[in-house]
């Protein structure tokens, strides 16, 4: 009889502890999901006061991953000085505070200021939004493992395997975003199934703290909640855990800023890395882990000179960004198996957490905010990929030179590399420069055993490499990087034969021929005879003194098309952009051809609401690159903004350019929900024209009442569109990015041109 009741003991036992793990799990997965679905979810609902840059979501990432840490430190004070039976009461009321701030919004009426950087505004703007609830589900993942391990469970010891299925929750609803959610479901109903999700995660924070105090409860050792003897904190060792997550945690960010603005603007593209980054995560912590710091290690440099060769112009861009991405896994996922070998006991778990998530938000500061102010380019990614280089395995363990051999390398090196490069962004020499690197190389290695000496010899000669090649700048007569992207302007050719190249990220949007008498002639997309021009024609049909607002200002070649007593405004987000502009050494088309130019600095559809209502005869939207939307200008809302600004006859060009989605579709069907005509031109055959070789093929559509469209588009030139069939209305509620792309890669856009026209 006592045989039989202890079997069926055991097996209760058995059931009661497969509930403890499923309720555990099933609440740190919920409230993963939940805190990396909130991420594009309120960048989404900023996106109409804020536009999209690589600058916006660097910034976003620096708020979430302060916060993260801030939730660490909330878990690891609760954890140490309150006992579990008071902790789950406090914690079910931090996280009730988040319900003040559901469903999540914003007020429409914030704006950034003008010609500032933006930086803490939006970081203040993401606190007032979200900052409640996501305090409250960062503390979630250290808390919840913390409660688990004073359990009876076999685990609790080693409790870090949860880690791992927070981050498989992440990955997942990261991943669904772009390609599921954002499809299917409109903004609205985004928010409120995330605030359902939000309540029922409270629900099973309370049930996961019962099932802890009960599991606690019935375990004669977990009786007292005494502090378990831990081994003593070391500062070199937080230190240690500190730079192995700043090193992954700034390569995230840094691959998607270099390729973004380098190579391709491609969309989700910000996506990979950060799922990768998280992929790392649940392979590390996995119960059974499939790598080691030490056989990464030995790739490890290799993989960082790799990465180095793919950020020159050598390595072809099909090979760079699957390169580059690459290299940022493998060296992620030796920094953070390296971070897990040296884990302390369950005991300083929360301690842990709190160092880890500090080296994120270092690794994030200094991308998205110091970074900006120091270089002129993307230099922090190479920099942290030439510090990545120097991290190496020795014997059976992870291990570090020496501290005072680490600091002094490190110092030595990176301070010499930062006064180089803030040298040449003030315009120092860069001769200098290059002394300044050489020489803190020399005093790093003059401090370092012989195998530390010689890869550092091998990193900087990369280094040196890197910034001295033909393709660093020397070219360059202008170079600066803005909070939205880094701003070139390149000079090709001499004398009269000399032309100025505008480039912005990795695309050329405009050029100018300098010798002085072809510096009025507008060339690119701009170009007499090109859309742009048709659409200015088109507008002017029986008007005198055309009224004309101009959206994203670039080198200012439509300033060319001017006439006497006309009026134009010009919009431009970027005040970087304007400077140069205005420069004649770099381009002169202001100078020449409008000096006095009315030019407004701001978010376009914030600063074109300061313009009289029927106030414009053409309002003309040229602010997507070849790559990036920013999708806030062209939905039916902003549409609507600019409809209100047009006067009776009036009507709205939209460059839609792309090489990568179908804007013409989108703004067809957004213009026609908006009651809009709409016609489509697109210019590519330049033969005969003189300066045929700076000419860009232009698409654009012009949108307005479909009497003043018969009776202004004469030109053959223009045509009508069929959109492409996937493709919906765009609103400040709904707009898929991922339809737009699909529909340009399959083709499904179809012009329908007038006779004697060259459409594609």
């Amino acid at each position: 009889m006592n045989t039989i009741a202890h079997t069926k003991l055991a097996a209760s036992q058995r059931l009661s502890s497969s509930v403890l793990v499923a309720i555990f799990c099933a609440t740190i997965f919920l409230s993963a999901s939940l805190l990396f679905s909130v991420q594009p979810l309120i960048a989404k609902i900023v996106l109409p006061l804020l536009g999209g840059s690589s600058g916006v979501w660097n910034t976003a990432m620096v708020f979430f991953q302060a916060l993260l840490l801030g939730g660490y430190i909330y878990a690891w004070a609760i954890s140490k000085w309150l006992p579990l039976r008071f902790q789950i009461p406090i914690h079910a009321v931090v996280t009730a505070l988040g319900f003040a701030f559901l469903p999540l919004a914003v007020s429409q009426n914030w704006a950034p200021a003008a010609g500032a950087m933006p930086t803490l505004s939006i970081l203040f703007l993401f606190l007032m939004s979200v900052g409640m609830p996501f305090f409250a589900l960062s503390a979630n993942a250290p808390l919840l493992q913390q409660w688990f391990s004073k359990t009876d469970h076999k685990d609790a010891e080693d409790p870090y395997w949860l880690y791992a299925f927070s981050n498989v929750g992440s990955l997942l609803i990261l991943c669904a975003y772009p390609f599921v959610i954002e499809p299917h479901l409109a903004l609205k109903t985004q928010t409120h199934l995330w605030m359902y999700g939000y309540w029922g995660l409270a629900a099973l924070i309370l049930i996961a703290g019962f099932s802890a105090t009960r599991r606690m409860a019935s375990a004669p050792h977990m009786q007292s909640e005494e502090t378990v003897p831990a081994t003593p904190f070391r500062a070199r060792e937080a230190l240690i855990w500190i730079g192995l997550a700043f090193i992954p945690s700034s390569l995230m960010l840094g691959v998607t800023t270099f390729v973004t603005n380098s190579i391709a603007a491609v969309p989700f593209l910000w996506i990979v890395p950060l799922a990768l980054y998280l992929l790392t995560f649940v392979i590390v912590f996995a119960r059974t882990p499939i790598v080691s710091a030490k056989k990464l290690a030995k790739c490890n440099p290799y993989v960082a000179i790799a990465a180095l060769w793919a950020c020159t112009p050598f390595a072809p861009k099909v090979l760079a960004i699957p390169v580059l991405i690459s290299a940022v896994f493998v060296i992620s996922l030796y920094m953070h198996a390296a971070l897990v070998e040296r884990r302390p006991e369950a005991a300083r778990l929360t301690q842990f957490y709190i160092f880890m998530s500090l080296g994120g938000v270092l690794g994030g500061v200094f991308n998205a905010l110091l970074a900006p102010l120091m270089f002129t380019g993307i230099t922090e990614f190479s920099l942290i990929l030439l510090v990545a280089g120097l991290v190496l395995a020795k014997g059976q363990t992870f291990t570090l030179p020496r501290l005072s051999q680490l600091n002094l390398a490190i110092l030595f090196g990176l301070l010499s590399v930062c006064l180089a490069a803030v040298l040449l962004k003030f315009g120092g020499s860069a001769i200098l420069a290059v002394a300044l690197i050489i020489g803190g190389a020399f005093l790093a290695i003059a401090k370092l055993e012989p195998r530390w000496s010689l890869r550092l010899l091998l990193t900087s000669a990369v280094a040196l490499f890197l910034i001295q090649g033909p393709w660093s700048g020397t070219s360059y007569i202008f170079k600066d990087r803005s909070f939205y992207s880094t701003l070139k302007v390149k000079a090709v050719g001499e004398g009269d034969q000399e032309v100025h190249k505008f480039i912005h990220g990795d695309t050329v949007h405009n050029v100018q021929l300098r010798a002085p008498e072809l510096q009025a002639v507008p060339l690119s997309y701009y170009a007499f005879g090109n859309s742009f021009d048709k659409a200015v024609i088109a507008a002017r049909t029986d008007r005198q003194n055309l009224r004309s607002a101009v959206i994203g200002l670039g080198a200012g070649a439509m300033a060319c098309q001017e006439q006497a007593g006309e009026t134009w405004t010009y919009f431009e987000i970027d005040p970087v952009v304007v400077d140069m502009a205005r420069n004649p050494e770099y381009f002169s088309y202001l100078s020449r051809c409008a000096p006095n130019a009315d030019v407004r600095i701001g978010d376009a559809r914030l600063t074109i609401q300061d313009l009289a209502d029927q106030s414009q005869d053409l309002i003309m939207i040229d602010a997507f690159t070849s790559n990036v939307i920013p999708a806030h200008l062209v939905t039916r809302e902003a549409i609507s903004i600019y409809r209100s600004k047009l006067a009776p006859g009036g009507v709205m060009f939209f460059h839609t350019s792309n090489r990568l989605m179908d804007i013409s579709s989108v703004v067809a069907v957004t213009a026609e929900a908006e009651g809009l005509s709409h016609r489509v031109i697109y210019m590519k055959d330049f033969v005969d024209h003189p300066h045929a070789d700076h000419i860009n093929p232009s698409l654009g559509m012009l949108g307005g009442d479909e009497a003043r469209l018969q009776e202004i588009t004469t030109d053959p030139a223009w045509g009508h569109i069929q959109p492409a069939a996937r493709v919906e209305p765009w609103t400040d509620d709904y707009a898929s990015v991922f339809q737009a792309l699909m529909a340009e890669q399959f083709e499904e856009r179809e012009i329908i041109a007038r006779e004697g026209s060259n459409p594609n």
